[in-house]
């Protein structure tokens, strides 16, 4: 089984950059990420500023939803 942002990578890779952080890894990540420990999505922008969270299980469609305005597909 594929982790659902290998999906959200191959779908929004020309307009979107996707990172997939370890949340028990000490990373400058950690920080933002804290203190949820479980499955958690964030859209940022530029600035590396939070604009979307999703925490926990997600269904791909809520994803599709918010991104594909932003990358007009």
């Amino acid at each position: 089984m594929q982790p659902i942002v290998n999906g959200i990578k191959k779908q929004y890779r020309v307009c979107l950059q996707v990172e997939r952080v370890n949340f028990h890894a000490e990373t400058l990540w950690h920080e933002m990420i804290a203190p949820i420990g479980s499955p958690e999505f964030a859209l940022l922008d530029s600035s590396e500023n939070i604009l979307v969270r999703w925490v926990g299980f997600t269904e791909k469609e809520e994803f599709v939803e918010v991104l594909s305005p932003l990358c007009g597909v």
